[in-house]
């Protein structure tokens, strides 16, 4: 799990306990989420890869492209490939939702950002840059782990335990490839939603996550993803 969600998690854990005192009431049931669509598969690359992390930091969005009242958060510490301080069962469903570069070992540069929104919302984002022989592989396994993680649980950043559900999301139309996915996560009878966009741009993979306590509109994640696409292509605007 993101350290974004997962600190936005806790918090509003926090606060719905604080507001419901010690008394326990059923969560309502939630819809079923759709399945995953067909996986994606890379474009060709020809372009040269990001071999600079600071370059590649400050290709991902900053204040000005988000709504207003979004801060930014601390950088995370950098953690080993693999490494993971959430567990989840199955493990390796620690992955989803944690940056494109700590899931897919082998990238060239890798940065990551994390805002935080009012009402328990948050964006994040991560990029990766890869060597154009492992671009396709990396963006076909990042989606593999999402169809061997369709339900798991685990515990949030309190040690709280929390319950997860993958399904299906329409892709924006952005980039050289794209793919997306929703994340529902349950904790303590509080639901958030992350709808997230994994897109290739040349030899960059960019995930961008918006969470929220309510389903997440497509058009957010779609303006937020086609900006960001377009920063890493260089065009010229906001």
């Amino acid at each position: 799990m993101s350290r974004g969600s997962a600190l936005v998690l806790a918090a509003a854990t926090t606060a719905l306990v604080a507001a419901c005192g010690s008394s326990k009431s059923a969560a309502p049931e939630s819809p079923g989420l759709p399945p995953l669509g067909p996986a994606v598969t890379a474009a060709p690359v020809t372009a040269d890869p990001i071999a600079n992390a600071d370059r590649l930091h400050d290709q991902l969005l900053t204040s000005t492209n988000l709504p207003p009242n979004f801060t930014m958060l601390p950088t995370r510490a950098e953690a080993p490939a693999g490494a993971h301080d959430s567990p989840t069962d199955p493990a390796e469903c620690a992955k989803v939702l944690t940056p494109l570069g700590a899931q897919q070992a082998g990238s060239l540069a890798k940065a990551s950002i994390q805002y935080s929104g009012p009402n328990f919302s948050s964006v994040d984002i991560d990029a990766a840059s890869y060597p154009n022989h492992a671009v396709a592989s990396a963006f076909s396994e990042v989606q593999a782990t999402l169809r061997r993680c369709l339900h798991y649980s685990g515990n949030d950043a309190t040690d709280i335990a929390a319950d997860y559900r993958v399904g299906g999301l329409t892709a924006p139309r952005v980039g050289d490839a794209a793919a997306a996915f929703q994340v529902r996560t349950t904790s303590d009878g509080l639901t958030l939603h992350s709808s997230v966009a994994i897109v290739q741009v040349g030899c960059t993979l960019v995930q961008v996550a918006v969470t929220a306590p309510e389903p997440v509109e497509d058009g957010v994640l779609s303006d937020l993803t086609a900006v960001q696409v377009r920063r890493l292509q260089g065009v010229p605007g906001p």
